[in-house]
C-alpha cells in the first residue's frame, strides 16, 4: 500500500547513506580524487634515467618517437606564427629537411637503375604538380620551400640575436652553423638552378611508359617503380635529367664542388644534431646513445 512503500522510504535512505546493498552503484560522492603527483614524480626519474626501455633499443626507439612528434607538429598548427629567435622553429624545420633529404638521396640513387627509372622519378614528381595550387611544382616542393626558409630566417635571426654576441666572447667557432649554413644555401640555390630549372630541351624530351598509378607495384621487387614495360601505355615525353647529370658531372670542377658540398652538409648536420638530441624528449641516459644513431644516420 502507499502507507506501506512511505513507511519504507526513510529505511531506504538510511540504507543509502550507510552504503548497504540499496546503494546507488554509480554513487562517487565519497570517492577519493586522484593524486598524478606521484605519476609525475615517476616520469620525472624515468627521464632523469633510460625511461621504460634501455639500451640501444630504447635509445633508437625514443628516437623514432620523437622524430615523428616534432614532424607532425610542423604539419598541425600549434600557434600563431610569430618570427622569433626561439629554437623550436629551427629545430623542427631542420627535422623536417633532414627527413626529406634522406628521400631525396635515396631518390638520386635511381640514377644507377638507368635513365627510365631516373627519368621516371622526375616525371614522378611532375605528375604531383596538381597539388601545388596552380604553381608548377608540388605540394610536397612548396612545403620543403616553405621549410628552408624558416630554417634560414630563423638561423639568421638568432645569429643576429645571439650568435655575433657569443663570437666576441668564445671566438667564431660560435658562427660555425651560421657558416656552413650560409654555405649549403648558396650550394641549393645553385643545385635547384642546375637541377630543378636546368635546360633540358637541349636533349629534347625522353619517351617513357609512366605507371598508370603513379607507382609501378608489379616492379616494386626489381626496383622498377617509375616505368613500365606494358605497350598498351602510350610513351610519355619527359625531362632528360640522366642527360644534365651526365652533362653536369663530366666537368671536374662541379664534381668537386659536389663533393665539398657533401662534407659542408656532414659538418652542419653534426653540429646541428648535436642541439637537437635533446629538443627530441629523450631520456637524459639516452642522449648519447641517440646522438651516435644519428651521426651514423648522417
Amino acid at each position: 500500500s502507499l502507507g506501506a512503500a512511505s513507511a519504507g522510504a526513510p529505511a531506504a535512505v538510511a540504507a543509502s547513506a550507510g552504503g548497504g546493498a540499496a546503494a546507488p552503484l554509480l554513487d562517487h560522492s565519497h570517492g577519493k580524487a586522484r593524486d598524478w603527483s606521484k605519476c609525475d614524480k615517476n616520469r620525472k626519474l624515468r627521464m632523469e634515467g633510460e625511461g621504460k626501455i634501455p639500451g640501444w633499443i630504447g635509445a633508437l626507439c625514443y628516437m623514432v618517437l620523437g622524430f615523428m612528434k616534432e614532424i607532425i607538429f610542423t604539419i598541425v598548427p600549434q600557434k600563431n606564427i610569430t618570427l622569433s629567435n626561439d629554437r623550436i622553429g629551427l629545430t623542427r624545420s631542420a627535422m623536417l629537411l633532414f627527413i626529406f633529404i634522406i628521400i631525396h638521396a635515396v631518390g638520386n640513387l635511381h640514377v644507377f637503375l638507368g635513365p627510365d627509372d631516373f627519368n621516371g622519378y622526375g616525371y614522378f614528381y611532375v605528375r604531383l604538380y596538381w597539388t601545388g595550387f596552380g604553381l608548377k611544382a608540388n605540394i610536397v616542393e612548396e612545403y620543403i620551400l616553405l621549410s628552408v626558409l624558416l630554417h634560414v630566417f630563423v638561423g639568421l635571426k638568432r645569429t643576429w640575436d645571439m650568435k655575433l654576441a657569443l663570437a666576441k666572447s668564445q671566438g667564431a667557432g660560435a658562427l660555425n652553423l651560421a657558416i656552413s649554413g650560409l654555405m649549403l644555401l648558396t650550394f641549393m640555390t645553385i643545385h635547384l638552378f642546375q637541377f630543378r630549372f636546368g635546360d633540358t630541351e637541349q636533349f629534347g624530351p625522353y619517351y617513357l611508359r609512366s605507371p598508370p598509378y603513379l607507382i609501378n607495384f608489379w616492379g616494386i621487387l626489381s626496383l622498377n617503380l617509375f616505368w613500365t614495360d606494358e605497350t598498351y601505355i602510350a610513351p610519355v615525353g619527359v625531362r632528360d635529367i640522366y642527360a644534365l647529370e651526365f652533362q653536369i658531372f663530366q666537368n671536374k670542377l662541379w664534381s668537386y664542388f659536389y663533393i665539398a658540398a657533401v662534407v659542408i652538409f656532414m659538418i652542419h648536420y653534426c653540429i646541428g644534431w648535436k642541439k637537437v638530441t635533446p629538443a627530441l624528449g629523450v631520456p637524459k641516459g639516452h642522449i648519447k646513445r641517440v646522438e651516435v644513431i644519428g651521426y651514423i644516420i648522417g
